[in-house]
Protein backbone atom coordinates (compact mmCIF):
# COMPACT_ATOMS: atom_id res chain seq x y z
CA UNK A 1 0.00 0.00 0.00
CA UNK A 2 1.17 3.34 -0.81
CA UNK A 3 2.51 5.47 1.54
CA UNK A 4 1.31 9.83 2.14
CA UNK A 5 4.86 9.99 0.98
CA UNK A 6 4.13 7.91 -2.23
CA UNK A 7 1.00 9.43 -2.81
CA UNK A 8 2.64 13.02 -2.42
CA UNK A 9 5.31 11.89 -4.87
CA UNK A 10 2.80 10.29 -7.11
CA UNK A 11 0.82 13.99 -7.16
CA UNK A 12 3.46 15.92 -7.97
CA UNK A 13 4.14 13.43 -10.72
CA UNK A 14 0.74 13.86 -11.91
CA UNK A 15 0.44 17.92 -11.25
CA UNK A 16 3.82 18.62 -13.43
CA UNK A 17 2.28 16.26 -16.24
CA UNK A 18 -0.92 18.45 -16.28
CA UNK A 19 0.82 21.52 -16.25
CA UNK A 20 3.14 20.37 -18.67
CA UNK A 21 0.63 18.99 -21.29
CA UNK A 22 -1.43 22.21 -20.92
CA UNK A 23 1.68 24.49 -21.60
CA UNK A 24 2.87 22.22 -24.78
CA UNK A 25 -0.87 21.92 -26.34
CA UNK A 26 -1.57 25.61 -25.71
CA UNK A 27 1.92 26.57 -27.76
CA UNK A 28 0.88 23.79 -30.48
CA UNK A 29 -2.80 25.21 -30.70
CA UNK A 30 -1.26 28.80 -31.06
CA UNK A 31 0.78 27.50 -34.39
CA UNK A 32 -1.90 25.02 -35.47
CA UNK A 33 -4.35 27.92 -35.76
CA UNK A 34 -1.99 29.67 -37.36
CA UNK A 35 -2.06 27.45 -40.14
CA UNK A 36 -5.64 26.35 -40.34
CA UNK A 37 -6.16 30.34 -41.22
CA UNK A 38 -4.92 29.76 -44.18
CA UNK A 39 -7.52 27.22 -45.61
CA UNK A 40 -10.23 29.39 -44.01
CA UNK A 41 -12.14 30.89 -47.64
CA UNK A 42 -12.01 27.38 -49.01
CA UNK A 43 -16.07 26.31 -49.70
CA UNK A 44 -17.53 27.16 -46.22
CA UNK A 45 -14.70 26.71 -44.37
CA UNK A 46 -13.75 29.25 -42.05
CA UNK A 47 -13.08 30.54 -38.77
CA UNK A 48 -15.81 28.55 -36.81
CA UNK A 49 -15.10 25.51 -38.63
CA UNK A 50 -11.75 26.15 -37.83
CA UNK A 51 -11.70 26.69 -34.10
CA UNK A 52 -14.10 23.45 -34.30
CA UNK A 53 -11.36 21.52 -36.29
CA UNK A 54 -8.88 22.19 -33.68
CA UNK A 55 -11.41 21.29 -30.59
CA UNK A 56 -11.76 18.04 -32.36
CA UNK A 57 -7.90 17.38 -32.78
CA UNK A 58 -7.10 17.90 -28.84
CA UNK A 59 -7.16 14.72 -27.94
CA UNK A 60 -5.13 13.63 -30.21
CA UNK A 61 -3.04 16.55 -29.33
CA UNK A 62 -2.93 15.61 -26.02
CA UNK A 63 -1.61 11.82 -26.85
CA UNK A 64 1.31 13.60 -28.45
CA UNK A 65 2.12 15.40 -25.81
CA UNK A 66 1.81 13.43 -22.62
CA UNK A 67 5.32 11.82 -22.77
CA UNK A 68 7.35 14.84 -23.44
CA UNK A 69 4.83 16.72 -20.89
CA UNK A 70 5.47 13.67 -18.24
CA UNK A 71 9.82 14.42 -18.25
CA UNK A 72 9.11 18.21 -18.31
CA UNK A 73 6.23 17.83 -15.45
CA UNK A 74 8.91 15.68 -13.56
CA UNK A 75 11.41 17.77 -13.82
CA UNK A 76 9.79 20.86 -12.52
CA UNK A 77 7.29 19.48 -9.64
CA UNK A 78 9.72 16.86 -8.61
CA UNK A 79 12.92 19.29 -9.26
CA UNK A 80 11.00 21.79 -6.51
CA UNK A 81 11.77 19.05 -4.18
CA UNK A 82 15.08 18.45 -4.65
CA UNK A 83 15.76 22.13 -4.54
CA UNK A 84 13.91 22.72 -1.53
CA UNK A 85 15.69 19.74 -0.02
CA UNK A 86 12.87 17.97 0.52
CA UNK A 87 14.88 14.65 -1.35
CA UNK A 88 17.52 15.47 0.68
CA UNK A 89 15.30 14.98 4.12
CA UNK A 90 13.41 12.47 2.58
CA UNK A 91 16.77 10.13 2.07
CA UNK A 92 17.63 10.56 5.64
CA UNK A 93 13.99 9.59 6.83
CA UNK A 94 14.94 6.28 4.99
CA UNK A 95 13.69 6.65 1.47
CA UNK A 96 15.70 4.65 -1.36
CA UNK A 97 16.30 5.76 -4.53
CA UNK A 98 14.37 2.41 -6.10
CA UNK A 99 11.15 3.44 -3.77
CA UNK A 100 11.62 6.76 -4.76
CA UNK A 101 11.52 5.14 -8.45
CA UNK A 102 8.29 3.00 -7.89
CA UNK A 103 6.41 6.03 -6.52
CA UNK A 104 7.38 7.91 -9.81
CA UNK A 105 6.83 5.11 -12.04
CA UNK A 106 2.95 4.62 -10.54
CA UNK A 107 2.40 8.29 -11.16
CA UNK A 108 3.37 7.56 -14.60
CA UNK A 109 0.75 4.68 -14.64
CA UNK A 110 -2.01 7.05 -14.89
CA UNK A 111 -0.10 9.05 -17.38
CA UNK A 112 -0.14 5.55 -19.61
CA UNK A 113 -3.17 4.73 -18.59
CA UNK A 114 -4.94 8.06 -20.22
CA UNK A 115 -2.60 7.59 -23.15
CA UNK A 116 -3.82 4.40 -23.82
CA UNK A 117 -7.62 5.76 -24.09
CA UNK A 118 -7.18 8.28 -25.38
CA UNK A 119 -4.82 6.99 -28.22
CA UNK A 120 -7.39 3.72 -28.64
CA UNK A 121 -11.14 5.35 -28.42
CA UNK A 122 -10.91 9.22 -27.84
CA UNK A 123 -8.40 10.86 -30.50
CA UNK A 124 -9.53 8.65 -33.65
CA UNK A 125 -13.16 9.31 -33.45
CA UNK A 126 -13.07 12.94 -32.83
CA UNK A 127 -10.04 13.02 -35.50
CA UNK A 128 -12.32 11.22 -37.76
CA UNK A 129 -15.02 13.67 -37.22
CA UNK A 130 -12.30 16.31 -37.44
CA UNK A 131 -11.56 15.27 -41.22
CA UNK A 132 -15.14 14.77 -42.07
CA UNK A 133 -15.87 18.49 -40.67
CA UNK A 134 -13.32 19.79 -43.21
CA UNK A 135 -13.70 17.68 -46.21
CA UNK A 136 -17.16 18.76 -46.09
CA UNK A 137 -16.77 22.15 -45.43
CA UNK A 138 -14.55 22.01 -48.87
CA UNK A 139 -16.73 20.18 -50.74
CA UNK A 140 -20.59 19.39 -49.60
CA UNK A 141 -20.31 16.67 -51.75
CA UNK A 142 -17.64 14.46 -49.17
CA UNK A 143 -17.51 12.03 -47.01
CA UNK A 144 -14.19 10.37 -45.18
CA UNK A 145 -13.47 7.21 -42.54
CA UNK A 146 -10.03 6.51 -41.30
CA UNK A 147 -10.04 3.27 -44.12
CA UNK A 148 -12.27 4.79 -46.71
CA UNK A 149 -13.84 7.65 -48.87
CA UNK A 150 -17.09 8.40 -50.41
CA UNK A 151 -17.29 11.35 -53.01
CA UNK A 152 -20.05 12.78 -55.57
CA UNK A 153 -19.60 14.75 -58.57
CA UNK A 154 -22.50 15.65 -60.39
CA UNK A 155 -24.13 12.11 -61.97
CA UNK A 156 -20.67 10.36 -60.40
CA UNK A 157 -20.48 8.72 -57.16
CA UNK A 158 -16.80 7.68 -56.31
CA UNK A 159 -15.83 5.15 -53.28
CA UNK A 160 -12.16 3.91 -52.36
CA UNK A 161 -11.41 1.40 -49.79
CA UNK A 162 -8.18 3.69 -48.88
CA UNK A 163 -6.75 6.87 -49.34
CA UNK A 164 -3.01 6.34 -49.23
CA UNK A 165 -0.06 8.90 -49.37
CA UNK A 166 1.18 10.19 -52.44
CA UNK A 167 -2.07 10.53 -54.32
CA UNK A 168 -3.24 7.23 -54.72
CA UNK A 169 -6.67 5.39 -53.93
CA UNK A 170 -6.81 2.03 -53.37
CA UNK A 171 -10.43 -0.35 -54.48
CA UNK A 172 -11.81 2.12 -56.60
CA UNK A 173 -15.77 2.42 -57.70
CA UNK A 174 -17.44 4.72 -59.66
CA UNK A 175 -21.08 4.70 -60.61
CA UNK A 176 -21.71 6.80 -63.21
CA UNK A 177 -26.07 7.58 -62.71
CA UNK A 178 -28.09 7.46 -65.73
CA UNK A 179 -31.64 8.87 -66.16
CA UNK A 180 -33.79 9.12 -62.92
CA UNK A 181 -31.27 8.63 -61.26
CA UNK A 182 -29.95 4.64 -62.34
CA UNK A 183 -26.76 3.42 -61.96
CA UNK A 184 -25.12 3.86 -65.89
CA UNK A 185 -21.96 2.10 -65.85
CA UNK A 186 -19.73 1.07 -62.92
CA UNK A 187 -16.04 0.76 -63.10
CA UNK A 188 -13.51 -0.80 -60.88
CA UNK A 189 -10.03 -0.28 -60.34
CA UNK A 190 -7.63 -1.58 -58.11
CA UNK A 191 -5.64 1.65 -57.56
CA UNK A 192 -6.43 5.23 -58.96
CA UNK A 193 -2.77 7.55 -58.56
CA UNK A 194 -3.08 10.98 -59.78
CA UNK A 195 0.28 12.33 -61.54
CA UNK A 196 1.00 15.09 -63.95
CA UNK A 197 -2.64 16.62 -63.72
CA UNK A 198 -4.70 12.83 -64.47
CA UNK A 199 -6.01 10.17 -63.12
CA UNK A 200 -4.62 6.87 -64.21
CA UNK A 201 -6.34 3.63 -63.27
CA UNK A 202 -5.11 0.22 -62.64
CA UNK A 203 -7.01 -3.47 -63.37
CA UNK A 204 -9.99 -1.64 -64.60
CA UNK A 205 -13.65 -3.63 -65.09
CA UNK A 206 -16.47 -1.76 -66.27
CA UNK A 207 -19.77 -2.65 -66.55
CA UNK A 208 -22.75 -1.23 -68.23
CA UNK A 209 -26.33 -2.54 -69.28
CA UNK A 210 -26.86 -3.25 -73.05
CA UNK A 211 -29.89 -4.41 -74.33
CA UNK A 212 -28.41 -7.69 -74.79
CA UNK A 213 -27.56 -7.85 -71.06
CA UNK A 214 -24.64 -6.45 -68.91
CA UNK A 215 -21.31 -6.15 -70.86
CA UNK A 216 -18.07 -6.22 -69.29
CA UNK A 217 -14.74 -4.71 -70.53
CA UNK A 218 -11.13 -5.15 -68.91
CA UNK A 219 -8.30 -2.27 -69.08
CA UNK A 220 -4.86 -2.77 -68.15
CA UNK A 221 -4.84 0.45 -67.57
CA UNK A 222 -7.05 3.73 -68.23
CA UNK A 223 -6.17 7.71 -68.09
CA UNK A 224 -9.17 10.13 -67.07
CA UNK A 225 -8.86 13.40 -66.17
CA UNK A 226 -11.28 14.05 -63.45
CA UNK A 227 -11.90 11.60 -60.56
CA UNK A 228 -11.60 14.07 -57.21
CA UNK A 229 -10.01 17.16 -56.37
CA UNK A 230 -6.25 16.83 -55.78
CA UNK A 231 -6.14 19.39 -53.42
CA UNK A 232 -8.59 17.63 -50.88
CA UNK A 233 -5.49 15.03 -50.33
CA UNK A 234 -4.46 17.37 -47.29
CA UNK A 235 -7.74 16.36 -45.74
CA UNK A 236 -8.67 12.81 -47.03
CA UNK A 237 -5.56 11.19 -45.81
CA UNK A 238 -5.51 9.63 -42.79
CA UNK A 239 -1.81 9.79 -41.32
CA UNK A 240 -1.16 6.55 -39.16
CA UNK A 241 -0.04 7.80 -36.21
CA UNK A 242 -3.74 9.04 -35.99
CA UNK A 243 -5.33 5.46 -36.38
CA UNK A 244 -5.79 3.21 -33.37
CA UNK A 245 -4.07 -0.39 -33.09
CA UNK A 246 -7.66 -1.83 -33.92
CA UNK A 247 -8.15 -0.28 -36.95
CA UNK A 248 -4.22 -0.09 -37.93
CA UNK A 249 -4.55 -3.92 -37.66
CA UNK A 250 -7.53 -3.99 -40.10
CA UNK A 251 -5.69 -1.88 -42.53
CA UNK A 252 -3.06 -3.79 -42.71
CA UNK A 253 -4.52 -6.97 -43.24
CA UNK A 254 -6.44 -5.20 -46.14
CA UNK A 255 -3.20 -3.71 -47.59
CA UNK A 256 -1.43 -7.09 -47.20
CA UNK A 257 -4.42 -9.12 -49.13
CA UNK A 258 -4.20 -6.48 -51.98
CA UNK A 259 -0.70 -6.54 -52.25
CA UNK A 260 -0.05 -2.54 -51.23
CA UNK A 261 2.87 -1.03 -48.88
CA UNK A 262 1.74 -1.25 -45.58
CA UNK A 263 5.16 -1.24 -43.98
CA UNK A 264 4.34 2.84 -42.34
CA UNK A 265 1.46 1.37 -40.91
CA UNK A 266 2.87 -1.63 -39.06
CA UNK A 267 5.49 0.55 -37.45
CA UNK A 268 2.49 2.88 -36.84
CA UNK A 269 0.63 0.11 -34.99
CA UNK A 270 3.85 -1.32 -32.76
CA UNK A 271 4.58 2.65 -32.00
CA UNK A 272 0.89 2.09 -30.25
CA UNK A 273 2.70 0.13 -27.83
CA UNK A 274 6.06 1.82 -27.37
CA UNK A 275 4.97 5.68 -27.65
CA UNK A 276 2.71 4.55 -23.86
CA UNK A 277 5.70 2.74 -22.67
CA UNK A 278 8.06 6.13 -23.53
CA UNK A 279 6.11 8.13 -20.62
CA UNK A 280 7.97 5.76 -18.00
CA UNK A 281 11.14 6.17 -19.80
CA UNK A 282 10.81 9.79 -19.96
CA UNK A 283 10.11 9.90 -16.06
CA UNK A 284 13.17 7.38 -15.50
CA UNK A 285 15.19 9.93 -17.51
CA UNK A 286 14.79 12.42 -14.90
CA UNK A 287 15.09 10.70 -12.14
CA UNK A 288 19.07 11.02 -12.33
CA UNK A 289 19.13 14.69 -12.43
CA UNK A 290 16.64 15.30 -9.12
CA UNK A 291 19.28 13.59 -7.01
CA UNK A 292 22.60 14.64 -9.09
CA UNK A 293 24.31 17.66 -9.46
CA UNK A 294 21.57 19.16 -11.84
CA UNK A 295 19.74 19.57 -8.39
CA UNK A 296 21.24 22.68 -7.59
CA UNK A 297 20.03 24.48 -10.63
CA UNK A 298 16.79 26.39 -11.13
CA UNK A 299 13.93 25.71 -13.17
CA UNK A 300 15.28 27.30 -16.31
CA UNK A 301 18.35 24.78 -16.20
CA UNK A 302 15.31 21.63 -15.85
CA UNK A 303 13.39 23.32 -18.37
CA UNK A 304 16.25 23.27 -20.79
CA UNK A 305 17.52 19.84 -20.01
CA UNK A 306 14.04 18.46 -20.22
CA UNK A 307 13.74 20.21 -23.79
CA UNK A 308 16.69 18.74 -25.03
CA UNK A 309 16.00 14.89 -23.83
CA UNK A 310 12.35 15.31 -25.07
CA UNK A 311 13.45 16.92 -28.90
CA UNK A 312 16.26 14.44 -29.16
CA UNK A 313 13.68 11.27 -28.21
CA UNK A 314 11.53 12.68 -31.18
CA UNK A 315 14.66 12.51 -33.61
CA UNK A 316 15.43 9.36 -32.93
CA UNK A 317 11.98 7.92 -32.86
CA UNK A 318 11.80 9.58 -36.54
CA UNK A 319 14.95 8.58 -37.59
CA UNK A 320 14.56 5.20 -36.81
CA UNK A 321 11.02 5.39 -38.93
CA UNK A 322 12.63 6.40 -41.65
CA UNK A 323 15.70 3.98 -41.45
CA UNK A 324 13.34 1.15 -40.72
CA UNK A 325 11.11 1.42 -43.88
CA UNK A 326 14.65 2.61 -45.73
CA UNK A 327 16.00 -0.66 -45.03
CA UNK A 328 13.27 -2.91 -44.22
CA UNK A 329 13.63 -3.91 -40.80
CA UNK A 330 11.40 -5.46 -38.66
CA UNK A 331 8.65 -3.10 -37.56
CA UNK A 332 8.40 -3.93 -34.16
CA UNK A 333 12.56 -3.00 -34.28
CA UNK A 334 12.33 0.28 -36.04
CA UNK A 335 9.18 1.32 -33.46
CA UNK A 336 11.16 0.20 -30.73
CA UNK A 337 14.63 0.69 -31.05
CA UNK A 338 14.17 4.66 -29.81
CA UNK A 339 12.52 3.48 -26.30
CA UNK A 340 15.04 0.96 -25.34
CA UNK A 341 18.08 3.32 -26.93
CA UNK A 342 16.69 5.99 -24.30
CA UNK A 343 15.83 3.10 -21.73
CA UNK A 344 19.36 2.05 -21.42
CA UNK A 345 20.07 5.36 -21.28
CA UNK A 346 18.01 5.89 -18.02
CA UNK A 347 19.37 3.03 -16.56
CA UNK A 348 22.61 3.19 -17.16
CA UNK A 349 22.30 6.83 -14.93
CA UNK A 350 20.11 5.45 -12.28
CA UNK A 351 22.83 2.58 -12.12
CA UNK A 352 25.34 5.11 -11.66
CA UNK A 353 23.29 7.20 -9.35
CA UNK A 354 23.70 4.19 -6.81
CA UNK A 355 27.30 3.72 -6.86
CA UNK A 356 27.36 7.51 -5.61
Amino acid sequence: MTTILGRYVMRQVLLGTVLAVFLLVALDLVFALIDELRDTGQGTYGLTEALLYLALTLPRRLYDMLPSAALLGGLLLLGNLAANSELTAMRAAGMTLGRFTGWVMQGGLVVVVVMVVLGEFVAPVAENRAQNLKAMAFDQQLSVSPIGLWARDGDRIVHADAVLPDRQLAGVRIIELGEHRQPRVLTRADRATYRNGEWELEAVRRSFPTPEGVTTEHLATEIIDHLIVPAYFSVLVVEPSQMAARDLARYIDYLSANRLDSAPYEVAFWQRFTLPASTWVMLLLAIPFLFGAQREGGAGRRLFIGIAIGVGFAIVMRAMTHVGLAFALPPWLAAAAPVVLFLGIALAALSRLRTQ
